[in-house]
């Protein structure tokens, strides 16, 4: 989550928007079932250019990103109780970085980015633009998490 948060250029995010990038992160082969956006096509070829392993396929993508909420709500409340994230806006299902500053061997763990993590991030800076909610929005395009009942 600190790691994605780094690589963040906004100062603010949806939790989420938050937890869909962790799953990718995670799951980098799972980025080639994404709706892609016209304007991101450039992406979409870059994972779907590596052939699908078996191995790394989910079977159901959902349950597991449901699985890893607890997980995910754990790791930002840890980062919340360090000061490095704003824990009560984490409250509101909103993340921000505080000014506090990552501790230097965390931050020497990030700038180390396998091909895939990297595209990763690129696809996460190129998503940023989309909505959240909606039938074009992130949500929707990954179909990890429901969207349809979500208060705008």
């Amino acid at each position: 989550m600190l790691q994605l948060l780094t690589h963040m250029k906004q100062e603010e995010v949806e939790l989420d928007r938050l937890r869909i990038w962790d799953f990718y992160l995670t799951f980098p082969n799972e980025a080639r079932n994404i709706s892609y956006p016209i304007t991101l096509s450039e992406l979409k070829e870059i994972f779907k250019k590596k052939p699908p392993n078996p191995y790394e396929d989910l079977i159901d993508p959902k349950r597991i990103i449901e699985r890893m909420k607890s997980f995910q709500l754990s790791a930002l409340k840890c980062i919340a109780s360090y000061g490095l994230i704003d824990s009560k806006l984490l409250t509101k299902n909103i993340v921000r970085r505080t000014e506090n500053e990552i501790p230097k061997e965390l931050t020497n763990k990030f700038t180390d980015l396998t091909v895939e993590k990297a595209n990763i991030i690129k696809l996460i800076v190129g998503f940023w633009e989309l909505p959240l909610y909606g039938n074009s929005g992130l949500k929707a395009r990954t179909g990890l998490i429901e969207f349809k009942y979500d208060q705008r």
